[in-house]
């Protein structure tokens, strides 16, 4: 991470650039090549180099850095054109200082090879996608049950379930199974729990204001919207779908999805009922569903999943080829970014996970893991900014020596070692 420059003080190091002609390092290909400002101009900045880069192209984005008093500062910009010695770049969006990370990102040589690896098993199956995604749980096991005793899982769900709920059931998805009512589609695309706390409340008291895994009043709005339901009608809607619950007896409800990494596999509904007019028995009295009921629900659901696993649920939708389809953006001797299309297929490359990565160059092949600390979505790709785990010191020498060279200049030495 870093500290982004502000616009002004942006505008006061560009101008230092030009009037002092500070020299800026751009490493290319293992070499270091020197560039000062010729003219800054509305739209663009022109740069004159001490040789000519062999390989830049235009429209390629290209890591800058200098140091102004002892401050390491590093922007990137598009190249709009080259014409011998004079490259012509756009005007940097940002510059940055006080950068974190231990060496200086440029772009990956050309005679490097990457290979980014899921270190977890991915999966192609016949479920609907979510736009959230939950790593298998191996620690959601009950007490004194196998994992694989699915039967027991769900009846012991049943049984704690009993004092609180008027029904329960479970759904499963499948290649013909698939969501169709609103409450099913809205709970698949968002892997969220949808909490009917009270059929007979208003609005804002029928549904859950917990964010965390639940489905807000907002949220069910913007979905009605989204499938086309106008603005003015959006209230009016949700609510004659809380109607259609009552009508048919039900006091609150509950449906809670279960998710193996991106895919829904299916959902529990629970329900409360009014009991029938004249009946003695209090016990038939349901108090509402509460969120904390919900997330017990949900537990079951890990466990169900989890238990799925043990009995190789999902074993034939498991896929060989474990690469991923990533293109690097810039390369450091600590860490690398690169960039996915933005999809539910990447949902798990979230900061934490581990990841597998091969380095082949011309003499040595390299394998180690990176974990990814930075996530950010740009135009349609999600970029991943990633740190290098368990690599020796010899591999992180060898690395570093092959990605810059051996700068000419120990200022550079410096900038790329982020010691100035």
């Amino acid at each position: 991470m870093s500290t982004q420059i502000q616009r002004i003080e942006k505008e006061y190091f560009l101008s230092k650039l030009a009037g002092e002609q500070i020299p800026v390092v751009y490493l290319f290909n293992r070499k270091d090549y020197t560039l000062k400002v010729d003219k800054i101009n509305k739209d663009d900045i022109e740069f004159i180099t001490e040789e000519p880069i062999e390989g830049l192209l235009a429209n390629k984005k290209i890591n800058l850095m200098f140091d102004f008093k002892g401050l390491h500062i590093s922007f990137s910009a598009e190249v709009k054109s080259i014409t011998e010695n004079v490259i012509k770049t756009t005007i940097p969006d940002t510059l940055y200082k006080n950068l974190e990370r231990s060496n200086q990102r440029v772009s990956p040589p050309t005679d490097m090879r990457i290979e980014i690896i899921s270190l977890d098993d991915r999966y192609s199956l016949p479920f609907p996608k979510s736009s959230m995604f939950e790593k298998l749980d191996t620690s959601a096991v009950l007490p004194n049950v196998a994992p694989e005793d699915f039967n027991t899982i769900v009846k012991q769900m049943g049984q704690e379930m009993k004092p609180f709920i008027s029904g329960i059931k479970i759904v499963y998805y499948n290649s013909s199974v698939q969501p169709s009512k609103p409450e099913e589609r809205i709970v698949a695309e968002t892997g969220k729990t949808l909490l009917v706390k009270s059929t007979s409340s208003q609005l804002l008291d029928a549904f859950s204001t917990d964010v965390d895994g639940f489905i807000t009043l907002e949220l069910l709005r913007r979905y009605y919207e989204s499938i086309g339901v106008g603005v003015t009608f959006l209230d009016q809607t949700i609510e004659q779908f809380m109607k259609n619950l009552a009508d048919e007896s039900i006091t609150s409800a509950v449906w809670v999805p279960f998710l193996f990494q991106e895919y829904v596999v299916g959902y529990i509904y629970a329900w409360t009922s009014a009991p029938l007019q004249g009946a003695a028995d209090s016990s038939a009295v349901k108090p509402t569903l509460t969120e904390e009921i919900a997330k017990k629900l949900s537990y079951y659901g890990k466990c169900i999943v989890f238990s799925l696993s043990k009995r190789a649920y999902f074993e034939a939708g498991r896929l060989k080829d474990r690469l991923i389809n990533g293109k690097v953006a810039d390369i450091s001797a600590s860490g690398l970014r690169f960039a996915v299309q933005n999809s539910f297929v990447f949902q798990f490359l979230q900061p934490g996970v581990e990841l597998g990565l091969k380095l082949v160059m011309p003499a040595k092949t390299i394998m180690c893991k990176m974990k990814i600390r930075r996530r950010y979505k740009e135009g349609g790709f999600v970029y991943l900014g990633c740190s290098f785990v368990d690599i020796s010191p010899i591999d992180a020498q060898y690395i570093f020596t092959f990605i810059y060279g051996t700068p000419q200049a120990d200022e550079t030495k410096k900038l790329v070692t982020n010691n100035v």
